[in-house]
């Protein structure tokens, strides 16, 4: 099991094509600017269909300081990779609407041509501009926090052999972490990885306000992007006409100890929403039994497996565990639509027919180079485990023994305790660890199934943001904003009249059982 992102909008990309275009970045970057400079460039990443730079598009660098608490002689310059998308004849307006990712890590511009038209909706409906960049330490701005060394591992181990000898659990947790701690040497050469966290890269949204010389900016976030948000609202709330915070993660919860009772409140909900579903109880009894009395069975037996990489073509042997198992259903719960293929795929497994898990990780591990794995511990470390403990995370594991396969050398697991040990990320201050309380108009947006973000994490902030909306979208996983129809049409009623509440009366609709299922 590999390293991956703790949470993040659109994990599997709704349609796949072909991969992103590698740009060679070397010798063709601007030179950088003074602080607060942007620099009109070529766009550095591959657009989306039927885009024209110049025309639909502009792209540049928004040059900042690397740490803001340093005289300028003392600190580098880092560069923010921007573009800004058109709608059709041009906005009309003046606000536009900034998009900020999740991950931590993942890039926005390198996933943006997939599904560009669901992206852009809500600010081409409401006529404003989408702005869209790559935080500090991620993607295409420069420098990006990439740990290639840990990605190749990744790949390597995905048979769990090294030179033709089978590892275990512990030799892999070793070389895992020996794979981190050189990449933490090879990154801290170029840069200060105490200066990527939430903090740094609100002030980064601020700047990035101040020179494209908005009065007023909408926010639109998805998993950790709201928390990115919601510090914004804190320290830069003046200029914030609106926010949007889809999948909510909130400063004051620890996502770490709360990881297992949020998976097992996932799973609940799936195997209930089968059996309460007579056409999925028919053709798929008793689903939690049949679930973990194959995860047990493959753990002591794993399957042999290969696993193709749909971007490159590439084959790689592996094998099916039980642990392997759990860790892609509670990664396809993020996924509204494929959530529905669940207990199909659950009971194709019980009988040995891995097709459709297998098709799930040759994407998964198509997306490994999009998310900047040195941003994300700078992040977390800084402001996530600086405020859990080991001990803490152990206890709340206790109570859902049979979800210990989700959590091995995992970045949601005991191994990042470790790894922040050795993480030059410092310490946020404690008032980082605080609930937000604004008075900004916000749409709070929860999936019924998230496993990660789940709904009383979006009841928890909209506790304390006094104009704000509260809604929860049936049978939606991580992220409801890119959902065509209910959720998108209030997202965009929202931006429109942000004093409004949005009509809502499309979520009783959602309460029914979508589709059925395939015997």
């Amino acid at each position: 099991m590999v390293l991956l992102p703790a949470c993040k909008v659109g994990v599997i990309p709704e349609t796949v094509n072909t991969p992103p275009a590698a740009t060679p970045l070397a010798g063709i970057l601007p030179t950088p600017a003074a602080p607060g400079a942007f620099q009109a460039t070529a766009c550095r990443f591959s657009l989306p269909p039927d885009i024209i730079q110049g025309q639909d598009i502009n792209c540049g660098y928004l040059a900042v300081p690397e740490r803001r608490d340093l005289p300028p002689a003392q600190t580098r310059l880092i560069r923010l990779a921007v573009a800004i998308f058109h709608p059709p004849g041009g906005a009309t307006q003046p606000d536009p609407l900034i998009f900020l990712s999740g991950g931590p890590g993942a890039s926005a511009l390198e996933m943006v041509r997939y599904n560009f038209d669901l992206f852009s909706k809500i600010a081409f409906s409401t006529g404003r501009d989408l702005v869209v960049f790559d935080q500090r330490g991620v993607g295409v701005s420069r420098p990006a926090l990439d740990c290639p060394i840990h990605d190749r591992l990744s790949l390597d181990l995905l048979d769990r052999e090294v030179d033709g000898q089978l590892l275990s659990d512990a030799e892999i947790s070793s070389l895992i972490l020996d794979s981190i701690r050189d990449c933490r040497d090879a990154l801290a050469r170029t840069a200060d990885l105490s200066a990527y966290n939430s903090g740094a890269s609100a002030a980064d949204v601020r700047d990035l306000r101040l020179v494209l010389g908005y009065e007023q900016v909408n926010l639109w976030a998805g998993s950790y992007g709201t928390r990115l948000a919601l510090e914004v609202m804190r320290h830069y709330p003046q200029h914030l006409r609106s926010v949007i915070l889809d999948a909510v993660y909130p400063p004051d919860v620890d996502l770490y100890q709360d990881s297992p009772a949020n998976v097992h409140r996932a799973l609940e909900k799936l195997f209930a929403s089968c059996a309460g579903n007579a056409i999925c109880n028919q053709s798929y009894p008793a689903l939690e039994t049949v679930f973990f009395e194959t995860v047990e069975r493959l753990n002591t037996a794993p399957a042999p497996v290969e696993i193709i990489d749909p971007f490159s073509g590439q084959r790689y042997a592996s094998q099916m565990s039980g642990d392997n198992l759990l860790v892609l259903t509670f990664r396809l719960l993020y996924d509204s639509k494929v959530r529905y293929l669940l207990p199909m795929y659950i009971y194709d497994a019980s009988r040995d027919n891995f097709s459709a898990f297998n098709l799930i990780r040759g994407s998964l591990i198509g997306q490994i180079g999009l998310s900047s794995l040195g941003m994300s511990l700078s992040v977390q470390c800084h402001e996530e485990l600086a405020f859990s403990s080991l001990e803490g995370f152990r206890t709340a594991l206790t109570s859902y023994p049979e979800l210990a396969g989700v959590y091995k050398n995992s970045q949601i697991g005991e191994v990042i305790y470790q790894v922040c040990q050795e993480w030059p990320a410092g310490r946020a201050e404690p008032s980082a660890d605080q609930p937000v309380h604004s008075d900004i108009p916000t749409l709070v947006m929860s999936g019924e199934f998230d496993p990660i973000t789940p709904p009383e994490w979006g009841q928890r902030a909209f506790a304390t943001l006094e104009r704000s909306f509260y809604y929860e979208y049936p049978g939606v996983g991580h992220g409801a904003s890119l959902i065509e129809g209910c959720p998108q049409d209030m997202a965009i009623a929202f931006l429109k009249d942000p004093l409004q509440a949005p009509q809502d009366a499309c979520i009783e609709a959602m309460q029914a059982f979508p589709g059925t299922f395939v015997r």
